[in-house]
This record gives C-alpha cells, sequence and structure tokens, in this order.
C-alpha cells in the first residue's frame, strides 16, 4: 500500500493516510517514536563510571551486537547477550528508552521516572510564617503522603494530610501540586520577564493597598475593593491572586498563567467550582478515550498471537447459565469515568448521587 498507493497505516490509531499525515500531534509523535527506533543505543547521563580496564567503546560494541540480535528477532541470543553484558560489566540496558547505564540508574533519561519523581514534589504558594525546618518537615511529609496514595494506603495518605492541616495550618492541592498555608498574608512573587520593577517606595504602597482592599473584601465593600485592584493594575501593573495570596508585577498585557489563576480566584465560589468541574470532565473525557485508544492496541496484539480455539456451539441458554456473576468495577476503574457516569452508576443502585468524585467513588464502592 505504500509503495503503490502513498498510503501509511498506523496500527497504534487505528488509522490510514495518504501521505503519511494523521495530525499535528499524532506526527510530532511519530517522528519522535521513528528517531527514537532509528538511533542507537545511547549511555545514561546517570551511568558510574566504567570498571577499570574497559572503555565506553567495548560497551558500546557489544550493546550494539545485542541490539542488531533483537533486531533480526533472535531474541534468545540477545537476551544472553544482555545478561552477559550486565555480568561483566554491571551494564544494565533500557530498551525502552534505547540507553545503557553502569549500575542501572537512568534519573530522568527515563520519562516514567521522571514524571514519578515529578509527581513527587509540591509547590509552596503564598505566605505564613514557617522555619525552614518547618518547610522541610512539610516537604518531607508530603512525600510520604504521594508515597502512601501510590500503594494505594488511603488512610495513612489521610492522616498524614490532617496532620498537616492541623499543626501547621496547611492546605493541599493534589490536582495543581501546590501547598500553602492558610493565612491572610499576601506574598510578593518573582516578577514577570519584561515587566517594569517597583521602587521600595511604590511596593510599600502595593502591600499596604492589598491590605486595605483584603479588609475591605471582609466587610463586604466589593465595589471598594475592585475599585483597589484595578488601581493595582492599571497604576503598578500587579495582578493579585486571591485563592494563593500571592501578588506579582506582570508585563502589559498580563496573559499569562498567574493573570488566569488571578482572574479565576477573583471568581464567585459557585463560578469557580463550575469552571473548575468543566475542566475535570473535560480531562477525563481525554483521559478515557486514551484508554480505550490502548485498550483497543492491547486486543489487536492479543488477536494476532493468540491460538486459534475450537468454536463454541454452546446454546445461548447454555452460555448465559455459564457465565458468573460480573466483578464490581475497582476504584481505579471508576476513577477513569466522568462524574456524570458515576452519578448515572448510583442512580442505576437507587443511591444518593450528590457530592464530589471521590464520595461517589466511596459510595459506589460500600
Amino acid at each position: 500500500l505504500e509503495k503503490a498507493c502513498n498510503v501509511v497505516i498506523d496500527d497504534r490509531v487505528r488509522e490510514w493516510s495518504i501521505g503519511g499525515s494523521f495530525g499535528k500531534d499524532a506526527d510530532v509523535k511519530r517522528a519522535h517514536s521513528l528517531a527514537l527506533k532509528s538511533r542507537s543505543y545511547a549511555r545514561s547521563s546517570f551511568s558510574l563510571d566504567l570498571p577499570d580496564g574497559v572503555t565506553l567503546e567495548d560497551v558500546q560494541s557489544r550493546v550494539d551486537a545485542r541490539a542488531r540480535a533483537r533486531t533480526d528477532r533472535q531474541y534468545q541470543e540477545s537476551d544472553v547477550m544482555r545478561d552477559a553484558i550486565l555480568q561483566e560489566f554491571d551494564v544494565v540496558i533500557h530498551d525502552t528508552i534505547k540507553m545503557w547505564s553502569v549500575g542501572g540508574e537512568f534519573g530522568s533519561d527515563d520519562p516514567v521516572k521522571a514524571r514519578a519523581e515529578a509527581l513527587k514534589t509540591y509547590t509552596r504558594r503564598g505566605g505564613g510564617n514557617l522555619s525552614e525546618d518547618d518547610v522541610a518537615l512539610i516537604q518531607d511529609m508530603l512525600t510520604k503522603r504521594f508515597d502512601a496514595k501510590r500503594v494505594r494506603n488511603f488512610n495513612e495518605a489521610d492522616e498524614i494530610r490532617s496532620h498537616l492541616h492541623t499543626t501547621y495550618n496547611v492546605n493541599v492541592n493534589d490536582k495543581s501540586r501546590e501547598w500553602r498555608v492558610l493565612s491572610d498574608d499576601y506574598v510578593q512573587t518573582k516578577t514577570e520577564k519584561g515587566a517594569k520593577e517597583l521602587t521600595a517606595d511604590e511596593v510599600s504602597i502595593v502591600e499596604s493597598r492589598i491590605v486595605k482592599r483584603a479588609i475591605l473584601k471582609k466587610s463586604k465593600s466589593y465595589e471598594e475593593a475592585d475599585a483597589i485592584r484595578d488601581e493595582l493594575e492599571n497604576t503598578y501593573s500587579v495582578l493579585v491572586d486571591d485563592k494563593t495570596k500571592e501578588w506579582k508585577i506582570v508585563a502589559s498585557g498580563g496573559y499569562g498563567r498567574f493573570a488566569a489563576d488571578a482572574a479565576l480566584s477573583q471568581l464567585s465560589p459557585y463560578k469557580q467550582k463550575k469552571i473548575e468541574k468543566d475542566v475535570d470532565e473535560e480531562f477525563d473525557a481525554i483521559f478515557n478515550r486514551v484508554k480505550a485508544d490502548l485498550a483497543v492496541a492491547d486486543t489487536a496484539v492479543e488477536a494476532d498471537v493468540a491460538p486459534e480455539e475450537e468454536e463454541d456451539t454452546s446454546s445461548p441458554s447454555q452460555l448465559v447459565s455459564s457465565s458468573e456473576p460480573a466483578q464490581a468495577p475497582s476504584r481505579d476503574e471508576l476513577m477513569a469515568l466522568t462524574v456524570p457516569s458515576l452519578k448515572e452508576k448510583l442512580r442505576e443502585a437507587g443511591k444518593l448521587v450528590g457530592g464530589k468524585k471521590a464520595e461517589l467513588i466511596d459510595r459506589l464502592l460500600a
């Protein structure tokens, strides 16, 4: 098909294309995959030093020879070669990223591990009177909480979160991977690139106006508070994020992420929740589409390698009587569903449908 009609087939997405284009994003991924396949195995930047008397060429030639065996589908021979390389040089080969490492450490060269490490890291936002030791202890507890959640020890994770709140008045946002002290103090963040710097006197004025605005908001004098907000933006190019309790000097226009977050923070709680709900449902839909594509790809692979089975001549009644009851969905399977889908399942089960997504899932599993 490719030679005769210039038709390229992508089995992963089950699509074909004249000329080979599947859209910008798909083409970028395809180009990256082809580039990875065409290059040779490289040494990881996290590799330890080579053993004494062993040169880089010694190891690379052995790794390349094993790669050629894999390309020729001589898998048993390539496994023997891989084990020999490990035994002789303490070199671990990572076929997914086409790298090798003395000692087996790949660090951020491995995108899966890099992503896992990134998820462990929570960024502090806002102010609050904490010592450096307190901050370090909180970061350590957040890492332990992440590890507990990863092994599904939700009770321990909840206990850590409660301890952070009661001891340090810390609020944790898992969605944005951020934490902050629940305080009315506003703190200045790094000035946006290209923005003008304020003098010390101007900073002092901005800080006093922000304090005044916070007092007005507490007394529900919203028009006066909004007037100060507009004054800060128009006079000093300062935006205020009421959710994280931060303010920032921005470049003209203020179209960055901080500007968007600041605008969202100043909406009513109802509008904020509605926007967050819409974003959650959009990401759930994307996740479900990706999961479905992967399931189709896995099914196709299994169909290629599955042994032939004898035709099932059982009657429909026999099939019904011999089938086992459907297994209840797991928490991970329910997490992949959208909120409307979860509510529909609750309606079918005759249960309440109100609450957040986690509460809906708990109710379905009860």
